[in-house]
């Protein structure tokens, strides 16, 4: 199947049949808990979920887990804020707007990965340098991160995304636009940097560049934390336990990616080498006060205020309640 044709499959996990006792409840339902719902895009930081579910982690720690794979991170977005989904893989950008658009109230439960040279704004050859997007077409997905790299790529030659031409449209059809010659620049990631590359595109700035700015979360939605929180808990075990199985046993861990992410597992490791898995106890760290995801937070929320992009400002203790239930299981340690 190529990478850039639409996938929309639904894929539920093995479901186990244990009860998980929650706080709320003080014992065991006989009545039907529903699955967790957890939407993901073809990304690799979010592939851990799908090593877990293969190897049966949800059902040993006794949630029932049903993985939504849509074809992009806008796509989980919105599934996300219709609610059709219990949680979604995000990046700061989508946490943002799905509180701002949508009144949910997102909860980060765990920082999966920071982008090290994986997210790229790819140019035609006919592009020069990135001075050299002043006036072009460059495509974008809205409401994702795209923008935020955009931005950071033309603050480093001293323009701003009113100095070009964006065209909105999904990740999977950028390869097409490009090699049609209807867009110059697009700001994408694997598999369709990829295809890009492919097509006689070069790389004229990527993530590396900003290193620690463009991370992933698990995220769910307040008020499923409050009514299952020892689940939400139970989930971010399984994906860490998933973790451990990449780094002790890659090759079988990087066939069960490879086949997530439609790609052959050479190309998986290939885009491996462009991000940072971030470990359990890098989490602390990262999410403390003053620390580099807030400092990203409060970098990108400015852009997005100055683009009106956001109604209303926030703070990261606003998405940070997913956190304290993860530190009272000691995940975190």
């Amino acid at each position: 199947m190529s990478p850039s044709l639409p996938r929309r499959r639904f894929l539920s996990a093995g479901l186990g049949s244990a009860c998980l006792l929650l706080g709320s409840s003080g014992g065991c339902s006989a009545s039907y808990q529903e699955p967790i719902k957890f939407a993901t895009n073809p990304w690799p930081g979010y592939d851990p979920l799908y090593v877990a579910r293969e190897k049966g982690y949800f059902r040993d720690v006794g949630i029932e887990v049903a993985l939504v794979d849509l074809t992009s991170i806008g796509a989980s977005r919105r599934a996300f804020e219709r609610g059709q989904v219990d949680g979604c893989g995000a990046t700061l950008v989508e946490i943002l707007l799905a509180a701002d658009q949508s009144g949910l109230r997102p909860q980060i439960a765990a920082v999966v990965d920071y982008s090290n040279g994986a997210d790229v704004l790819i140019a035609a050859g006919s592009v020069k340098s990135l001075a050299d997007l002043r006036g072009r077409r460059v495509a974008i997905e809205p409401g994702t991160l795209h923008i935020q790299l955009l931005a950071l790529a033309l603050a480093s030659v001293q323009l701003t995304v009113r100095d070009v031409a964006l065209v909105p449209m999904p990740q999977n059809a950028m390869p097409a636009a490009f090699a049609d010659g209807l867009v110059a620049a697009a700001v994408c990631f694997p598999p369709e940097s990829n295809r890009l590359l492919e097509k006689g595109g070069k790389v004229v700035f990527h993530s590396g560049q900003v290193p620690g700015q463009v991370v992933d979360t698990l995220v769910f939605d307040g008020g499923f934390v409050a009514r299952r929180g020892n689940e939400v808990q139970a989930f971010v075990s399984a994906y860490y336990r998933a973790m451990a199985f990449m780094e002790s046993n890659p090759d079988e861990a990087h066939a069960i990616m490879a086949r997530r992410e439609n790609m052959s597992v050479d190309e998986l490791r290939q885009t491996l080498a462009g991000l940072h898995y971030v470990g359990r106890k890098e989490q602390p760290e990262l999410l403390a006060p003053g620390g580099p995801v807030e400092r990203s937070l409060n970098q990108l929320q400015g852009a997005m205020m100055a683009l009106a992009q956001l109604r209303q400002s926030r703070t990261l203790k606003d998405f940070l309640i997913a956190r304290e239930l993860i530190a009272a299981t000691g995940i975190s340690a």
